[in-house]
């Protein structure tokens, strides 16, 4: 079965598809997590209850490990994450030098958001690290863009910034290329960089919004905004987009089928 993978961040959305991943290719995950293993989390799996911020059992979960996906992130505390890698990479030097696989997002040098400047800085202490390291850049997940709708959705009319696209991935695709990673080593000759990936789709968010209203069985207007400000900026451009890199098999229209229908 080989050697143990350590997924941080394990029990999130990104992590859980990275331990389903894991299992489906006979490989031993561990999980790090701050909750208490239940009754309904995968069999199979070496489950670690701890916390990378205060190093709570973390010598615990690095050891005898091959590898670490490192999917953890506090997005309502964006510095915490700094304190956690850096933790994280001590911890492991101490007991061998595991491949470390930071999960960042494509556009983090191009898009001036708070939460995108930290990962940026995380991407730099980690390449910049003992340990062989390897950071792949995503692009948002069809989770956060069906968040993002469903919150719009409650108004009387849907707002969307005109414009703006996205090229949204499935988790289960990120995954498998995030299980690649594990398998073929740390990146070389690209300074530490994976190639960026997205989703197999550029849409508009007028395009994302019909798409959530159908699927959802609501009727909204849809209507423009031109928002201003550097943020928006930055999308408007497209350096949240990947469009050469479309590894993603699973439209957001298709995994809107599935999760609507979960959810009623």
């Amino acid at each position: 079965m080989g050697a143990a993978i350590l997924v941080t961040g394990g029990t999130g959305t990104l992590g859980r598809a990275v331990v389903r991943e894991l299992l489906e290719r006979d490989r031993r995950p561990v999980i790090l997590s701050r909750r208490e293993r239940c009754s309904d989390d995968p069999a199979g799996v070496r489950w670690v209850t701890g916390d990378l911020v205060t190093g709570e059992r973390v010598a615990d979960a690095v050891a005898d490990v091959e590898a670490i996906v490192h999917c953890a992130t506090d997005y309502r505390h964006p510095r915490n994450d700094v304190h956690a890698t850096r933790r994280l990479m001590d911890t492991a030097l101490l007991g061998g030098s595991p491949h470390l696989i930071y999960v960042s997002i494509v556009g983090v040098d191009r898009i001036p958001l708070k939460m995108y400047r930290y990962k940026r800085g995380i991407e730099d202490l980690v390449l910049a690290g003992r340990l062989p390291a390897t950071v792949q850049r995503i692009t948002q997940f069809h989770d956060l863009v069906l968040t993002i709708l469903r919150t719009a959705g409650r108004l009387p009319v849907l707002p969307s910034p005109s414009g703006v696209q996205f090229q949204s991935i499935d988790t289960a695709d990120a995954a498998r290329c995030l299980v690649d990673l594990v398998q073929a080593g740390p990146a070389e000759g690209s300074g530490g960089r994976a190639p960026d990936i997205g989703g197999p789709l550029v849409q508009t968010v007028d395009d994302l919004a019909q798409q959530y209203l159908a699927a959802a069985g609501k009727k909204r207007r849809i209507v423009d905004i031109p928002v201003p400000g550097k943020k928006v900026k930055a999308f408007r451009a497209g350096w949240n987009l990947t469009p050469d890199q479309d590894i993603g098999t699973v439209t957001f229209e298709e995994f809107l089928a599935r999760a609507i229908r979960r959810s009623r």
